[in-house]
């Protein structure tokens, strides 16, 4: 049985925040069965955006303060690092809105870029990935307009450096061509222990234009698809209704029947949120899923850049991976005829300027 561990916890303050992450932890075998004493440990948090923690955007300071504490406390050095959205580019600004870069300041704790790439099997990932002795994975949950749910799994998907990221998009814009991009890249960036933090939620048009949703939550396990499984049931899914963990389990890359899952902590009942929002590209929870496949051509939706609300930092225009966005200062404009749909302007913008807009005939048929 794959073990997962289950804890409440009802906000950031900084002893009950490490309290339940060390439960967390210890409920699936303690830090110690993670980390060796001497060793270096790779911390990768969701930094997807430079936005303060409220925001729900990316994982909270607090949760990998905890994460890094309990590190040194087996004897070994926790490192800070992830590859941001726009290339990482703007890595300096998400440390510092964040809350990281204040955190490690606090911790002695070395943030590092993703700057340097060692190639396997084509893919660029960082060189930290491979350099330290451990990884773990602290990722945030939310939901994905592309992948409906970004959380344990595709969080290893930021170990990912370079343009790699955006020519992968473009040539997979679509969910089920992306998730076996997903569960590629994690089966070769597999961390040995993912924390997640569900302490504050992100639902609607994630990953960074929904709504803060309140879940008290701190997950723990080795097996990040488990984990990923149980979100699924708790956003009153089913596992395979994420693509992302169907193809990592068909890839023997982890557990998604929930009867195999051994949970341990506080019941999963207590987390079950059945209004759950998802985003508006799908309609897992309006239409009966044995029509979705039939619809699935008729499903359309855009980004759509609000002019006023735009900011000009041309993050988006730097993103896009088929160059469809033109960014003035009378104007803002995306180019359809090239866009493939992939949100990635959405997913990066630190100004919710980009939403998403639906055709007649997908709004008529889930509202």
């Amino acid at each position: 049985m794959v073990k997962v561990s289950l804890v409440k916890c009802s906000d950031y303050n900084r002893d009950r925040v490490f309290d339940s992450v060390k439960r967390a932890i210890d409920l699936v075998g303690g830090i110690e069965a993670f980390v060796r004493k001497g060793t270096r440990v790779l911390v990768k948090p969701n930094l997807l955006s430079a936005r303060p923690p409220e925001d729900a955007v990316d994982t909270h300071p607090e949760v990998v303060r905890s994460v890094a504490r309990l590190v040194k406390s087996a004897g070994a050095t926790p490192l800070v690092g992830d590859s941001p959205g726009g290339y990482g580019k703007n890595i300096d600004e998400v440390f510092d809105s964040s809350g990281m870069r204040a955190m490690a300041k606090e911790e002695d704790i070395e943030l590092v870029k993703f700057a340097a790439s060692k190639f396997v099997d084509g893919i660029p990932f960082t060189r930290y990935l491979f350099d330290c002795d451990r990884v773990i994975s602290v990722p945030k949950f939310k939901t994905h307009g592309i992948t409906v749910l970004t959380a344990a799994v595709k969080n290893m998907y930021g170990t990912v450096t370079g343009l790699y990221k955006a020519e992968r998009h473009s040539k997979a814009p679509n969910n089920a061509d992306f998730a076996k991009v997903i569960a590629k890249v994690y089966s070769i960036a597999k961390p040995h222990l993912t924390v997640l933090d569900g302490i504050e939620a992100m639902e609607g048009d994630g990953p960074s234009g929904g709504e803060v949703r309140k879940m008290n939550l701190v997950m723990a396990g080795a097996d990040a698809v488990a984990i990923d499984a149980c979100l699924a049931a708790i956003m009153e899914l089913r596992p395979f209704d994420i693509l992302v963990t169907k193809e990592a389990f068909k890839a023997g890359l982890g557990e998604a029947d929930l009867a195999k899952i051994e949970l341990s902590g506080d019941p999963i009942a207590d987390f079950i949120a059945a209004d759950f929002k998802l985003p508006q590209t799908t309609a897992l929870k309006i239409v009966p899923r044995a029509l979705l496949n039939g619809i699935a051509g008729f499903i359309k939706f855009k980004p759509y850049i609000e002019i006023n609300v735009c900011a000009r930092c041309n993050l988006c225009k730097t993103t896009c991976p088929v160059s469809a966005i033109e960014i003035a200062r009378d104007h803002c404009k995306i180019d359809y005829k090239k866009c493939v749909r992939c949100l990635c302007c959405q997913e990066v913008c630190p100004y919710k300027a980009i939403s998403i807009k639906r055709n007649m005939l997908t709004k008529l048929v889930w509202g």
